[in-house]
């Protein structure tokens, strides 16, 4: 029976998410006929070409830069105390939960000739003239980074929060500098972390593409963005995708070579031999490591240091304290001052988007609230996201129980397979959904756009049901069956209202994935329903509109909601 229950899951991800990806694959040979056409046209095109080792650049740009901040805010948050971390914690997820286009728009915001940064910076008499941050490289960098941050920082914070602070403080007592201590010892433990925040943090920088196209300039377009003007200008489907299927298989290459994969979170049988892996992998750091720390010039400067009491912080893991806290309220600032200036902005009194606002108002919400095709697309967005966290349930809690407890052979491939969406770009994933449901002739229709926004949102309720599963007592349900009550009974009277909050709060991660999806909406949706995000990604597309600002801050209210309930999750 607990065998049985993954697969509804199962199937509707093969029908509705594996299908229309096999079917890129056929229009990208040219099927019936297979040739290699689209692919030569790819390699031969220089412009192409460009265009794809940008997007390697670019993806490895943000996973570096992301990782230099975000380990070091990781480390920060897991050596504060219960009722700090708990609210920097916040901090970090807050923005991770917020809508991408609302982040993506206060970054316009932040960077615009008249915003926030060249304000500050003119009032404090720094430069003269504004200067030049929206639609530039710097500015799409910027804005990719922000949304990959808290991506790196939970994975490596998972890690140094369980870590024994006591080893550091045995390295210093052993005579253990800082830089060496934390090479030898800290670093190493530390790779599991690291090594899954970069595979996530990089293969989402691939597939990235409101952001280059928000806030990037014509020389900032990635391969996502190629595809989407191949279809929405030229219509020419064969070629968009070929160009699907070498992302999809850039990103398939980056978990492959890296030896990751979604699942890994499962324990398995091979986890022996991960856990080997990640133990040989960390050695070698740490030789490497020792060795730089056991340099002529690096062991002079720690003398130097030590001698004069600074950076004796190896019993918290990383050297220079000062720094590091200086640091991570920086990183703080950065990961929600936008939020707080869209807020802020949204009582804009005049036209145009200045700051300060030179008067408060509710204008815009009024403006909002009185738009009829803003007050439609919100209410075709809540009702969709509505039927799609309930489906997304209905097949996520079988899901996700079977998996953790139906001890079905090929559990970590079963994982996989349901949390492929979270890996899979969204612009493969539309093409594919588009040429499928435009033979199904459902293209346009919002019973089209909920089966297209559903497997996305199934993964994530999968993951955090599973993890919720995986912490319930077995005793419990073995109790249940010796007293002869059904499996299914007690799935009804017993599991379920365990795990009731998990199960809500996964329900409304559900619905904001939903709510906020806007690439898959656009191929899906036609001109006839339409969603709030579409809206918004088609206003901030040509201006600035404060009305967004007042939008941006009542979609915000959703991951306030939703974050009391990944507390209980966890």
């Amino acid at each position: 029976m607990n065998k049985l229950m993954v697969l509804p899951a199962l199937l509707f991800m093969i029908a509705i998410f594996y299908y229309p990806l096999l079917s890129v694959i056929g229009v990208s040979f040219n099927a019936p006929d297979f040739s290699l056409g689209h692919y030569q046209r790819f390699l031969s095109s220089e412009t192409m070409l460009v265009v794809l080792r940008r997007t390697f650049v670019y993806a490895a740009a943000v996973t570096a830069i992301a990782l230099v901040l975000g380990y070091p805010l990781a480390v920060f948050i897991s050596r504060m105390v219960k009722q700090g971390r708990t609210f920097v914690l916040v901090l970090v997820l807050l923005p991770y939960l917020t809508s991408l286009l609302v982040r993506t728009y206060a970054w316009m915001i932040l960077l615009s000739d008249h915003g926030v940064i060249n304000s500050v910076l003119l009032s404090l008499g720094l430069i003269e003239r504004p200067l030049t941050l929206l639609y530039t490289t710097f500015g799409a960098m910027v804005g990719m980074v922000h949304l990959v941050l808290p991506i790196m920082v939970l994975p490596i914070y998972a890690i140094v929060h369980g870590m024994n602070p006591e080893q550091m403080r045995a390295a210093k007592a052993l005579g253990g500098g800082p830089l060496r201590s934390f090479f030898a010892v800290f670093l190493p433990q530390t790779l599991p972390g690291l090594k899954a925040g970069c595979i996530l943090v990089f293969a989402i920088s691939l597939g990235f593409y409101i952001t280059p196209a928000a806030l990037g300039g014509p020389s900032d377009l990635l391969l996502a963005n190629i595809i989407a003007r191949l279809l929405e200008t030229l219509l020419d489907f064969g070629y968009a995708s070929a160009i699907s299927m070498i992302l999809l298989l850039a990103t398939i290459a980056v978990y492959v070579l890296s030896g990751g994969g979604l699942g890994a979170v499962v324990k398995g049988d091979n986890q022996g031999a991960d856990e080997g892996k990640s133990r040989s992998l960390g050695a070698l750091v740490g030789r490497v490591g020792k060795a730089l720390a056991d340099a002529e010039p690096v062991v002079r400067m720690q003398k130097w240091l030590w001698d004069r009491n600074i950076g004796r912080s190896a019993g918290r893991g990383i050297p220079f304290d000062y720094f590091w806290y200086a640091l991570s309220i920086f990183l703080l600032l950065f990961l929600v001052l936008p939020s707080v200036i869209v807020v802020v902005m949204s009582f804009n009194a005049g036209d145009t988007l200045r700051f300060p606002p030179s008067a408060l108002s509710m204008r815009w919400y009024e403006t909002f609230f009185s738009n009829k095709t803003m007050m439609t697309a919100s209410l075709n967005s809540i009702g969709l996201a509505t039927g799609v966290a309930l489906l997304s349930l209905v097949l996520g809690v079988m899901a996700a129980y079977a998996l953790v407890r139906g001890k079905l052979p090929g559990t970590q491939i079963l994982y996989a397979l349901l949390l492929a969406p979270i890996i899979v770009p969204s612009i493969v994933a539309a093409v594919g959904t588009y040429k499928v449901f435009a033979d199904w002739g459902i293209v346009g229709t919002s019973f089209g756009v909920l089966l297209a926004h559903t497997p996305g949102s199934l993964a994530y309720v999968v993951i955090i049901l599973a993890a919720i599963f995986m912490g319930l007592d077995k005793r419990l349900e073995m109790a249940s069956a010796s007293l002869g009550a059904s499996r299914l009974r007690t799935m009804f009277r017993i599991v379920i209202p365990l795990v009731a909050p998990g199960i809500l709060g996964a329900t409304i991660f559900a619905f904001i994935h939903s709510f906020d999806e806007v690439v898959i909406t656009s191929f899906i949706a036609g001109i006839f329903f339409y969603t709030l995000p579409q809206q918004i990604w088609l206003t901030i597309q040509h201006y600035t509109d404060p009305m967004i600002a007042a939008i941006s801050t009542l979609v915000m209210i959703l991951p306030i909601i939703a974050l009391p309930f990944a507390r209980a999750r966890r």
